[in-house]
């Protein structure tokens, strides 16, 4: 098996808990920091196991890829992945980045969406994935943070919606999870986020009140990712 490669878009946003259970499973895994190293080469997908893609700040627009040569080279990179039928997770605005390498609309959110959201699965479309024909409960809560949407990729499948994100979960290939929150999240994530992205949030309270949510719903959170982290490992070669 190759290494998962990890693609990291901001120092904050890490893999949390996907990288804690990959330690835990022993999966081999890099990271690529694209923020001081630059888009890989695609020559490097052929010894590659899968990928996780992740998002950024507020500040990380990826609605207009002709506006950075940076953007423009990563979409091209995951769309060589998904010709290559890698196993891809892709959250946030890294799912945003993978839903444009198939063509799928990504425009911005109504408004922006910062803390814990209830979803909810569509049984028809999820009996066959992987990953959610094993979440028994068919509502449950997810962390967002995030001012930008994808629509459905083209040849894609629905999984997950929610009141306000239509295309909450979708996937690609069948071997493929766009999620357009943090299933990664954990707490010390959380923290440094509202630290460093305070004005964001707007104020003390409301703060607080993430960190308390947070840490309400990191169990459940947790179980989730793991079985995310679980399925994926059943893709990788």
């Amino acid at each position: 098996m190759g290494k998962v490669f990890i693609l990291q878009n901001a120092a904050l946003f890490t893999a949390g808990t996907f990288e804690a259970e990959l330690k835990r499973r022993e999966i081999p895994y890099t990271y690529h920091k694209i923020y001081e190293e630059g888009i890989p080469s695609e020559d490097i997908l052929p010894s590659i196991s899968g990928l996780i893609v992740l998002g950024g700040p507020l500040t990380f627009r990826v609605t207009n890829p002709d506006s950075s040569p940076n953007l423009s080279k990563q979409i091209q990179f995951l769309r060589k992945a998904l010709e290559l039928q890698k196993p891809c997770l892709a959250v946030a605005q890294g799912a945003c980045l993978l839903a444009h390498a198939q063509g799928a609309y990504v425009e911005p959110a109504p408004e922006k969406q910062l803390g814990w959201i209830s979803a909810e699965i569509y049984p028809d479309y999820s009996r066959n994935s992987v990953i959610y024909s094993k979440v028994e409960e068919k509502k449950f809560p997810v962390f967002t943070w995030c001012d930008t949407l994808h629509g459905f990729p083209p040849q894609g499948y629905w999984y997950v919606h929610a009141a306000k994100c239509r295309y909450l979960s979708t996937g690609i290939n069948g071997n493929s999870y766009l999620f357009n929150f943090h299933p990664e999240i954990n707490e010390e994530m959380v923290s440094q986020w509202l630290q460093h992205y305070f004005q964001d949030v707007g104020s003390k309270e409301r703060a607080a009140e993430l960190l308390e949510q947070t840490r309400e719903h990191f169990p459940q959170a947790q179980a989730f990712s793991r079985k995310i982290i679980h399925a994926f490992e059943s893709f990788l070669r």
